[in-house]
Parts: C-alpha cells; structure tokens; sequence
C-alpha cells in the first residue's frame, strides 16, 4: 500500500481529550491507553496437526482505557473510585466511602477518547458503562504534577447484549 495521499489524514497526534459521560474532564497526561482484550477458544482436534480456519470463537471481549488527569477536582476525584460519593461542607469537600460492598450502578459511566486526525477529521475510541477497577493512585514528587491514573474497563448492558460496549469511530471531514 505504501505512502499515499489518505496518509496525513490517516496519521494520528497527540493525547486527545477524554470524556466522561460526554463531559471534558480537562487535560490529560501522560499516554492515553485504548485496547480491547480478547479471549479466544480454539478447540484442539485429534489428526491434524494445528488449530482449524473457521473454528475460532470469541469468550470474551472487554474495552479498556487508561489515562491520567492532573487536574485534580471534584468530579476527576469520584470518578476514579466508584462507590464513593462527595460532600461540600463550607469550603471543603470530602470524598470518601462506606461500607456498601456493591458498586451502583451511578458509577458506571459512558467514556471515550477524541483524537483529532492530522489531515483533518478525528478519531473516537468508546467505552460504555465502564467502571474504574484498577487501583486509584498517583505519584508525589518534586519533578512533576500529581496524576492520579485510572483503568477503565467498559461492562455489557444485560438489557440489550446485541450492542457491544466498545467501539471505535473514524470521522472524515465533511466537505
């Protein structure tokens, strides 16, 4: 295929922006992650020497989004630890947790990655109803900014498994 016209258009730069339920969260740092994991069943059969064309199967699918955000608020701060919940007393608000095991279902969110694309046009890679399940962190140090990191991992809706919770969008430029 090679080098061609389509290929500043088809190039990628930067970060991109996230978004949490269609709302910029601010700027983000660091690498902005996107991948879906597959698990893949392939049954192994007597007499041939490998693994069959056409017997592949998908167990499971998961969308994942890793980003950081340094600018720490409110809202960037709930987001990262489901089950929390926030309240402003005077000047300060406090997130913290009680002992409710389940997560609601009010933690879960719509969250994707917009990347413009370099000949105009953009990208969007989308996860729905994804949970933050790795652990909330972020480093201290004197060189650099506070960026707590997240691990979002999207959540099939048992109310229409036809639709996947993952997906990736190119726009072209509307001339």
């Amino acid at each position: 295929m090679g080098v061609n016209a389509d290929t500043p258009t088809n190039l990628i730069a930067g970060a991109g922006e996230v978004y949490r339920n269609e709302v910029s969260l601010g700027a983000s740092s660091g690498p902005n992650n996107f991948r879906i994991e597959r698990e893949l069943v392939t049954p192994e059969l007597n007499g041939i020497k490998g693994k069959l064309i056409g017997t592949d199967y998908v167990l499971s699918s998961e969308g994942v989004l890793e980003t950081g955000f340094p600018e720490v608020s409110a809202a960037v701060l709930a987001a990262g630890w489901p089950g929390s919940s926030a309240a402003t007393v005077g000047t300060v608000t406090t997130i913290d947790e009680d002992n409710t095991r389940r997560i609601p279902t009010t933690a879960y969110a719509d969250w994707e990655v917009q990347l413009e694309r370099l000949g105009g046009g953009e990208i969007q890679f989308e996860l729905d109803n994804a949970l933050q399940t790795g652990n909330y962190e972020g480093e201290f140090n004197d060189e650099g900014f506070f960026v707590p990191r997240v691990e979002l991992r999207d959540r099939w809706d048992p109310a229409d498994l036809s639709v996947s919770p993952h997906r990736i969008k190119i726009m072209t430029v509307v001339s």
